[in-house]
């Protein structure tokens, strides 16, 4: 396990170029904007970059040379997950710092809203991984993007068909207003391990079933 993060790391490594032109973008949107999208924005770079590790293990017959060392399908699926879960968080963190800079640059207070707001990007995280790992193992770098985008698209509309089509005591909003922000976040908090766990079963179903 811990070689294979290593070895993640390594390849991550190698586009650090990427990550620090992304930092800096992120730095500049953070004092041009209300500096809460930067969180956002750099915790799904940081969640792309390590997921894309994957297709670095595909190139050049990968994955049959990482089988022939002493680990299992299963290890290689524990260690993706645990990488781009790790990879997220530090992700997280560097925003989180460069968020609270900005306000404080800006002249603004740190109040208890800030933090609660940069937390709330955590499930996000989470199920964000839980989408583009499956799909990046199932069907490699290329189709996984069009398999991304049909997802996307299938919830947009999905949500968008609720949300007009619903009566008006029973959508979402009206359910939503009426539970305590705490509430909200322990939810979305469970629905996200819960689909982060479903997704960890279907990636080792994918690449038990993968040919090497």
């Amino acid at each position: 396990m811990r070689g294979l993060l290593q070895k993640d790391l390594c390849l991550l490594l190698q586009r650090s170029r990427v990550l620090i032109i992304m930092i800096g973008i992120g730095v500049l949107m953070g004092i041009s904007t209300d500096g809460s999208f930067v969180i956002g924005y750099l915790t799904m770079i940081c969640a792309i970059l390590t997921v894309g590790t994957i297709s670095y293990d595909e190139f050049d017959n990968g994955y049959p040379f990482l089988m022939t060392l002493p680990i299992t399908k299963r290890t290689y699926v524990t260690g993706k997950y645990l990488f781009c879960l790790l990879g997220g968080l530090v992700g997280w963190c560097v925003s989180v710092v460069i968020f609270l800079c900005c306000v404080m640059i800006k002249g603004n207070t740190i109040v208890a809203s800030n933090l609660l707001e940069t937390i709330a990007f955590l499930p996000v995280l989470a199920l964000i991984i839980a989408i583009m790992l499956p799909l990046q193992l199932k069907y490699g770098a290329e189709k996984s993007r069009i398999a991304l985008a049909a997802v996307v698209g299938v919830v947009w509309v999905l949500g968008y068909l609720l949300m007009n089509y619903l009566p008006d005591t029973m959508r979402m909003p009206a359910f939503v207003s009426r539970l305590s922000d705490s509430t909200l976040f322990v939810l979305l908090l469970l629905f996200c391990l819960a689909a982060l766990a479903v997704s960890f079963l279907v990636s080792l179903r994918v690449m038990e079933k993968k040919e090497l």
